[in-house]
């Protein structure tokens, strides 16, 4: 699939040059702890600095499907609204600008390269927030001194007793291509393990490629050399879930959460330059499942349908040399929200209901309560009156002992000398 033009140097150089530390993309890695005690199956991608650098192209590929906005916008309204309560109800209006009251967390962030992203986004829109990435291993994370604000933990999210420690902290939860990585069963307790952390009111986001609707195409027919075939038999094998963003949506949807929505985006709508670097991308990310077949031996790759090394490397050779064909995916966003979140109000006693002469009474001469629905209010005697159009005087009574209490469930008073 190779790309012709001058364009096509640029690409490369996109994919292949090094890159700031932190835009080097990598999702989780082999060996993760699975829920049980049986072993994590395989990653079949590379987690290599190559790997990277793939996957740092791709992300540009998916911020360019995305129009550039990488935050959806009722997630964007939902942290303004916050953010705006929460200085509201501060008592050091100059000081609490500069407090971040908001709280994001991305799961699987390998480098942190959609953080990063965001952190832009964030600023254009005046807004001020934590940023947590959480990953099973800590080795793509940028150097302690240029992490750059952006604050970094291990976390395996199938680790549900952990999950449950960090508690309901962030008003936003982002995960991006697990697909890769978690199997059927994995995919429901890592979506309450998101569900966990987040504050009501919140919303988690999934961005996924499903394996089963990956193409490589010409005129409309497969073209792949039967080498992309071969990868989703394997993910299917190791119980991988190739329909992955539906059913993530039919899962939320199940747990009655508000503002569910399915996005779907086919790279066929895309323009022509985004089409170019995807068959880059895909084309280095099929030399990487060769290349990772390779290593794991023989019997990896008679189970993957090669016969030999020499049979995978000549599939390898034919990935660059078939001009005119296209590589396609569909990228699902799937985003909900928690119940919760809003304001509330209650009014509750720390006795039992008071006695008469606790109550100021207004008017003695009323022996009758004249609306059995109006007790404990007083109404002045003219309210009676047919004649007068004017709207009766409640004058609400509260027992001496009674306490008003107004909560809202987003709000907590920020340490000023903790702020960033």
């Amino acid at each position: 699939m190779m790309i012709r033009g001058a364009r096509i140097t640029r690409l490369q150089r996109l994919a292949r040059a090094d890159s700031q530390p932190h835009f080097s993309l990598l999702f989780s890695l082999p060996g993760r702890h699975n829920m049980s005690t049986i072993a994590k199956e395989p990653y079949l991608l590379n987690v290599d600095e190559e790997a990277s650098k793939r996957l740092n192209l791709q992300h540009e590929i998916l911020s360019r499907m995305l129009g550039g906005n990488l935050i959806p916008e009722e997630v964007r309204e939902r942290l303004k609204a916050v953010q705006g309560t929460c200085r509201t109800m501060s008592y050091d209006w100059p000081a609490c600008k500069q407090v971040k009251y908001l709280k994001i967390a991305e799961v699987a962030t390998g480098t942190g390269i959609w953080l990063y992203s965001i952190r832009e986004e964030l600023e254009k829109l005046d807004l001020k927030a934590e940023l947590h990435g959480y990953d099973l291993h800590d080795n793509q994370f940028p150097p302690t001194d240029k992490r750059e604000d952006v604050e970094f933990h291990t976390l395996d999210i199938l680790d549900t007793a952990k999950c449950q420690e960090i508690g309901s902290i962030y008003h936003y939860v982002h995960a991006r291509l697990l697909t890769a990585v978690l199997t059927k069963e994995e995919w429901k307790v890592a979506i309450d393990n998101c569900l966990e952390i987040l504050k009501p009111g919140g919303f988690v986001h999934f961005e996924e490629i499903p394996f089963g609707e990956l193409a490589i195409e010409k005129d409309g027919a497969p073209a792949s050399g039967g080498v992309l075939e071969k990868l989703q038999a394997s993910m299917k094998l190791l119980k991988r879930d190739l329909d992955c963003g539906y059913n993530i949506y039919n899962y939320l949807e199940g747990l009655d959460l508000w503002e569910t929505s399915h996005r779907k985006i086919d790279l066929r709508a895309c323009d022509d330059e985004t089409k170019q670097m995807q068959n880059v991308n895909a084309r280095l990310g099929l030399e990487e499942f060769i290349t990772n077949a390779i290593a794991r031996g023989p019997e990896a790759l008679k189970r993957l349908g090669f016969e030999s090394k020499e049979a995978a490397l000549e599939k390898m050779a034919y990935l660059g040399k078939t001009p005119g064909t296209q590589a396609y995916f569909v990228f699902h966003s799937i985003l909900a929200r928690k119940p919760g979140g809003s304001f509330s109000m209650q009014v509750s006693t720390s006795s039992a209901m008071p006695n008469d002469d606790e109550i100021d009474e207004t008017n003695d001469e009323d022996e009758e309560d004249p609306d059995p629905g109006l007790s404990g209010l007083n109404i002045d005697d003219d309210s009676k009156d047919p004649q007068n159009t004017e709207e009766p005087k409640y004058t609400f009574v509260v027992p001496r002992r009674a306490r008003f209490q107004v909560s809202y469930t987003e709000f907590e008073p920020a340490n000023n000398s903790d702020s960033k």
